[in-house]
């Protein structure tokens, strides 16, 4: 008998198909297995599976649990399992199962009929049933990262001051924010991008329409006067009753001295004060006075009073009075926080730039939505506001239910703790009218997992949701507490080190939740450890050892083990990687590593700036600094003076023989070759022309390391990709590109061993756990031109809101409280933080972190509570004593090598390099492999393959990526004609186009074998992207299907000829014979990664036909 989960009723009562719950699931207690079984419960009760969507929030998640209840439908055909939890999902998987059967739904066959899908995907399915509405008709391209639309719009917004026909008001607000940012251009520009990319937060607060402003400031005001109101209350509370007498005597007197006296003081406030102050708004400077009389600015009970706190020396009975008043903790606490609380009201000035941006605003997201239209693509941000205004039109229009033909009776939506408020809306939108039936809602998620706060996640609306429902339906609340995951040791340290760092009780504003503990369910983990490895200095090298160290002890002792080594940022793996390259180890990182933080790629790109704009002279000195130059600091001095305007290139004609002999050499090399490439500009493509002068200027020469050579290929294909005709098309976006730019994981790596930043690991777990570099700090965000902070209070949303402090000015009370409210909420997300990266751990945990100002005496001392190691302090302190006590004698501050004290070494080839000429075999041999390269690459094109057929293919391959019904086919009939519109496609000629396209599909999804092709298979891919490496460089291919099934690898191409002959089976073969050579180097390419047995086939949609054969031979690319 196996053993009893302690929280075995909640979880039954989970499954409760008639009820809605919402469910706080901490890490490792089954919140996954728990949302399978609810959604297998509803599945055996519906008409339709269409009737349940589920929501999750990473693409990756919704494959998973679609991959899970499809293996549970298939399972539950064969004999039952021995494990009891797996029997009871077993048992739930055959109701449905008997459904499914009955109802002929055949979802093992068809998974995609299963609703599961992230919050994008399904704004993108209200937006297509609903283009009327939605202001979204046409089929625009989302953009992963639309950075430099946010910035190109912004840019076109402030350039509406140099057009005559733009309204005043614009015009007007434009300038005021100029002139309060010191006419700034670049940096307003860049603020101004930066909250279009946030405009779902703040578009429906924020209305520029005159006869809206007077309501907006009541209500924005009423909003700062509920949060002194509120902060006041607390205070209230915590006040001692009976000193409060005593207090308000001796403010009183206080006041009157410093006002007899002619004194400026917050102490003078309290002159009329009969009793303890109230708290309402207009209290607040009474209360502040009482804290003036008690604290010192940095918070501290006050000791010493004086004439300057209105106790002159005549007033000795007083000060002894009031030195006898005793103030707990809590209530110093509170009182020094009223410091920070905004005004409740506006200043003119304040209320103008406030103005200024609600007129602003809304012109830079109507720019904005003009350059969407102008490159035919949007942010992920623009298709959820049109879901979101698609859906309240839906439903103000008295239709029921959110989805227009969807009859949606059961919503599970996973990771709540994430929502944000638009996303609320929009869950709270499309339940509007779930009243009185058995409609149900399923809300799971941990409050105590949030993190996501930079994607505007709202923790705080959990406890909403838990407190008031969502919309009109009432919620039950249930919380587990069994963790399946970790060992007793673990779940035991992880209670004891981090209920104490959550909040005691929570707090809406800013985003306090409060710890919940777990029980560990397993004991059979024999050997937990639980490991604190201190530093005393701010030193990553050493960091770096200690963790490879780790590793190489864990794979001794348990060679099958996982491990991950969790991090907050990127930038404290680099030392990691470079270590484990040096030892040799293999690893796996998720978009870890940056190229473009790498010497040979920011060479390159100052190479690419400096010929594109001759002008920029930081990408010139980066040129003449670089490898194959290798001036000097002197020398640049020598060369430039002070002189700011004449370009680089004639400054060295002019002074190149004032540099010192080495200098001279260099340049005498190097300044031919780069005024040879000046003078190519715009003769070259663009690829051509950078690498031809990077060769020239002997850039491979430079290169330390064999991956170099490909991280430079790297660029200049991504380099190739982002030009038009001889320019860049968006140079902004090609810098963003290159920022994320980064080294491809290891595919020999195994995947015992991984690197992730904390997020990326969220949902994993690992058997041993390493967290270094907690003593570290995160970057803080940078300014915004508003601060807005959305938060609850019961089921009442509230609006906080302050314009950016002006340049130069003092500090703005209102945009200063809320950056410390924002403070808070990283603080408290920091805690979180720690959490999630402790519970990946199964069995083993190491903590690695540093003091970094070291010790005084025999006590260390406490670390920066910015840092993740403060919030475990406690727990570990014990641990770094003993550690300092034992080694006191080896650390010497003197010893430590600040960074100042390093010169960094200038890596430069000789003066004298000269590149060596290949010899005339080797040049031939180099030109023949690459013309048949080319010849092996190159797709055979034949007359009856023109343009039109071109563009039928394009939009018969991007339909494919989705499954397919015959109703469905005749339902897209729009979405196929805006397709072909897009490929340049009109008239008579759309319309034969559209024929064909149907055609297409329908023989598909008609098609035993088209149906095959387009089911869920393991390993499951559409327009699959597989870069190889390739000689010194890389390739990429995209494959239209791949798959694995029974064993075998299944590489599918989709051919959409036609043939109006009779023999077609003559055709297919011939087009078989034609597409071979590039399907096997396919078939090659993917040999790399995978050594399964490789299928290769191509399927005819027009024909129905369809040509396989098995991959046989394997040499190189």
């Amino acid at each position: 008998m196996s053993k009893l989960v302690p929280d075995h009723a909640q979880r039954r009562q989970a499954l409760d198909p008639h009820a809605s719950f919402i469910v706080q699931a901490p890490a490792g207690s089954g919140k996954t297995e728990l949302l399978i079984q609810r959604y297998l419960v509803l599945l055996a009760r519906v008409d339709y599976p269409e009737e349940i969507i589920a929501i999750t929030f990473t693409r990756k998640a919704a494959a998973e649990m679609r991959h899970r209840i499809i293996r549970a439908l298939q399972r539950a055909a064969g004999e039952p399992p021995k494990a009891e939890h797996e029997r009871h999902t077993w048992g739930l998987a055959r109701q449905a199962l008997e459904r499914n059967d009955m109802r002929g739904w055949h979802l093992i066959e068809n998974p995609l009929r299963l609703r599961i899908q992230t919050i994008d995907s399904l704004c993108s399915l209200l937006v297509r049933r609903m283009p009327w509405v939605s202001r979204m008709g046409a089929l625009l391209k989302p953009e992963e990262d639309a950075r430099h639309l946010h910035q190109k719009a912004a840019r076109r917004t402030l350039e509406l001051l140099f057009d005559d026909r733009a309204p005043a008001n614009e015009l007007a607000a434009i300038a005021v924010l100029l002139r309060h940012l010191d006419n700034h251009m670049g940096r307003v520009e860049r603020l101004l991008g930066a909250m279009l990319g946030r405009r779902d937060q703040w578009m429906r607060h924020v209305d520029g329409r005159k006869e809206e402003l007077a309501e907006t400031r009541r209500a924005l005001e009423s909003a700062l006067s509920h949060v002194v109101k509120h902060a006041l209350e607390r205070v209230v509370e915590e006040f001692p009753e009976n000193q409060a007498e005593e207090v308000v005597e001796l403010a009183r007197l206080a006041a009157k001295n410093l006002h007899d006296a002619g004194r400026e003081s917050k102490i003078v406030a309290c002159l009329e004060l009969q009793g303890l102050p109230d708290t309402s708004a207009e209290a607040l400077p009474c209360w502040l006075g009482i804290t003036e009389l008690f604290l010192t600015r940095s918070g501290k009970r006050r000791r010493a009073y004086n004439v300057g706190t209105g106790f002159p020396p005549q007033e000795q009975d007083a000060k002894e009075r009031i030195q006898a008043i005793h103030l707990g903790e809590d209530i110093i606490m509170q009182l020094h926080e009223l410091r920070q609380l905004p005004p409740a009201t506006y200043d003119d000035k304040q209320w103008q730039v406030l103005e200024a941006l609600m007129h602003l605003l809304p012109a830079a997201v109507a720019q904005l939505r003009g350059v969407f239209q102008e490159d035919g693509c949007v942010d992920f941000t623009e298709i959820a506001l049109a879901a979101q205004e698609a859906v309240k039109a839906h439903v103000s229009s008295g239709s029921r239910g959110g989805i227009p033909d969807v009859a949606v009776r059961h919503l599970l939506i996973d990771e709540f703790q994430d929502t944000s408020q638009s996303q609320y809306e929009l869950f709270e939108s499309l339940i509007h009218d779930w009243t009185g039936d058995d409609r149900t809602l399923f809300l799971v998620g941990d409050p105590m997992q949030s993190i996501y706060g930079f994607r505007e996640a709202e923790v705080s609306l959990f406890s909403r949701a838990r407190t008031h429902g969502l919309g009109p339906v009432r919620l039950r609340s249930l919380v587990l507490e069994t963790n399946f995951r970790s060992s007793t040791e673990i779940v035991s340290w992880v209670n004891k080190a981090l209920s104490e760092a959550f909040p005691q009780v929570e707090d809406t504003v800013t985003g306090g939740v409060t710890y919940s503990p777990s029980t560990a369910y397993r004991t059979d983990m024999d050997g937990s450890t639980i490991r604190i490895h201190p530093f005393f200095r701010d030193d990553l090298e050493a960091q770096a050892e200690k963790v490879v160290q780790i590793i190489e002890e864990t794979r001794s002792k348990q060679p099958e083990a996982t491990i991950a080594v969790l991090v907050q940022a990127r930038r404290h793996l680099l030392n990691i990687i470079a270590l484990l390259h040096k030892r040799r180890i293999s690893f796996r990182s998720v978009e870890i590593d940056p190229l473009g933080e790498r010497p040979v790629v920011r060479d390159l790109m100052a190479l690419t700036q400096a010929l594109l704009h001759p002008g920029n002279r930081i990408a010139w000195f980066s040129i003449l600094r670089a490898p194959w130059c290798g001036l000097t600091l002197a020398d640049l001095q020598i060369l430039v003076g002070d002189d700011f305007e004449t370009a680089i290139l004639d400054l060295i004609s002019v002074r190149q023989e004032q540099l010192p002999p080495d200098g001279r050499r260099r340049l005498e090399r190097v300044f031919p070759i780069l005024t040879d490439a000046c003078a190519l500009r715009g003769r070259l493509p663009v690829r051509r022309w950078i690498e031809g002068t990077w060769l020239a200027l002997g850039g491979p020469a430079c290169l330390g390391k064999s991956t170099d050579l490909e991280d430079a290929t790297t660029f200049l294909n991504l380099l190739e990709e982002s030009v038009d005709g001889i320019d860049l098309r968006d140079e902004n976006k090609f810098m963003g590109d290159v920022e994320r730019l980064f080294a491809p994981s290891d595919v020999e790596a195994k995947g015992e061993l991984q690197l992730l930043t904390t997020h990326k690991a969220k949902g994993l777990e690992f058997d041993t756990v390493i967290l270094p570099g907690l003593g570290y700090q995160t970057r803080a965000d940078g300014s915004r031109l508003l601060m807005w902070r959305e938060y609850s209070d019961g089921d009442q949303p509230h609006l906080l809101l302050a314009p950016i402090q002006e340049t130069g000015g003092q500090g703005d009370a209102a945009y200063g409280y809320l950056r410390t409210i924002e403070r808070k909420r990283r603080d408290h997300e920091s805690t979180r933080l720690l959490y999630v990266a402790a519970t990946r751990a199964r069995k083993d945990l190491h903590l690695i972190g540093h003091i970094a100002h070291g010790a005084e005496g025999d006590d260390v001392k406490s670390p920066d509570s910015r840092v993740l190691l403060s919030k475990i302090w406690k727990v570990v302190e014990p641990e770094f004593s003993r550690a300092w006590k034992d080694r006191r004698e080896e650390v010497d501050a003197t010893d430590v090598i600040r960074p100042e004290d390093v010169g960094v070494p200038l890596l430069r080839l000789s003066a004298e390099w000269e590149p060596v000429d290949p010899p005339e075999e080797l040049v031939w041999k180099a030109k023949r492999e690459r013309i048949e390269d080319e010849k092996e690459e190159r797709t055979p094109v034949f007359e009856w393959a023109g343009d039109f057929r071109r563009r039928i293919g394009n939009v018969v391959h991007r339909m494919l990526q989705e499954m397919w019904f015959p109703d469905r086919v005749d339902f897209s009939e729009n979405i196929l004609r805006n397709a072909l519109y897009h490929e340049g496609l009109e008239g008579e000629n759309l319309e034969t186009a559209l024929v064909q396209v149907k055609e297409a599909l329908t023989n598909t999804v008609e098609d035993s074998r088209g149906r095959w092709i387009l089911s869920r298979h393991e390993h499951d891919e559409r327009e699959y992207a597989l870069t190889v490496a390739a000689g010194v460089g890389a390739r990429r291919y995209i494959l239209d299907r791949t798959f694995v099934e029974d064993g075998k690898r299944w590489i599918v191409d989709y051919k959409t000829s036609t043939h109006a002959g009779s023999d077609v089976d003559w055709f297919l073969n011939n087009e078989r014979e034609r597409y071979r050579s590039k399907m096997e180097i396919y078939a090659r390419a993917m040999q790399a990664t995978d050594g399964r047995p490789i299928f290769l086939g191509l399927y005819f949609p027009l024909l129905k036909g369809w040509r396989q054969w098995q991959y046989v031979e394997s040499y190189e690319l």
